[in-house]
């Protein structure tokens, strides 16, 4: 129940639905109510929400002091144990190939850790998440992904159950007890990753992957900072990881 309840509260915070209540409310004031300022002061600050969050230079502030926290693994061969990739989502079904039933996310993730395999290929890959009801876990399915790719079963540890980083990070370290690990996740997700795996006192190799904030050689066309449903995705995953660390603050 507690993990639901987080999982409620943390969407609601998000810039969108957070906006939208707050516009939600700002319409019942105006059309029910005689507190017309009020109403009004509300509907302008959910638009100035929903703007902010919608351009590149926010996704760029935002997701960029995550990002760097930690180096890219540019040099694959690290003579690796374990290569460890945390969960994200995906949906099992049977009507699409594998790689159309995973989120771009594990997708961008599963592309890491084949670099880092093919570099490394006595390692063992280690995959993660619950189904959440789905017919199959996520990492059921991160497997099957990796075994399209032959990568045999042997070389694949999977799970199931976690739910949560949290979980990850803690059946993990006791897995890589003593040995070289590379761990796998999202550029704007790894600082919080690292700080779980290091309460738990185990240090793997960071290889961010899937990066939003990327420093261009050149002046983008102008139309790169119209405000875009794309962008607002990218920022709600920032300030998601935000949360995520305010949370962890508050909870120690």
């Amino acid at each position: 129940m507690l993990f639901i309840i987080k999982k409620w509260i943390g969407a609601l915070l998000m810039p969108l639905p957070f906006a939208l209540c707050i516009l939600f409310i700002s319409l019942l004031l105006l059309f029910f109510t005689q507190k017309q300022k009020l109403a009004k002061t509300l509907a302008l600050f959910s638009f100035i929400i929903l703007f902010t969050f919608s351009v590149l230079p926010t996704v760029y502030y935002l997701s960029k002091p995550l990002e760097r926290k930690y180096p890219p693994l540019l040099v694959a061969e690290q003579s690796l144990d374990y290569i460890l990739v945390l969960g994200s989502s995906g949906v099992h079904d049977q009507t699409l190939p594998i790689t159309g039933q995973l989120s771009t996310t594990a997708l961008t993730r599963f592309s890491e850790v084949l670099r880092l395999y093919y570099a490394n290929p006595n390692a063992t890959i280690v995959v993660s998440g619950s189904g959440f009801g789905d017919s199959k876990s996520h990492a059921e399915l991160l497997q099957e992904l990796a075994t399209s790719f032959s990568i045999p079963a042997n070389r694949i540890i999977r799970l199931d159950e976690t739910k949560d980083t949290h979980q990850e990070a803690q059946q993990m370290s006791v897995l890589i007890n003593g040995k070289k690990a590379a761990l796998v996740t999202s550029a704007t997700h790894m600082p919080r990753a690292m700080q779980l795996f290091e309460h738990y006192n185990a240090f793997p190799i960071p290889a961010p992957t899937q990066y939003l904030a990327k420093t261009n050689q050149h002046d983008l066309p102008a139309y790169y900072y119209i405000p875009s449903a794309y962008q607002a995705y990218k920022a709600e995953t920032a300030f998601h990881e935000y949360l995520g660390g305010l949370q962890r603050w508050l909870v120690n």
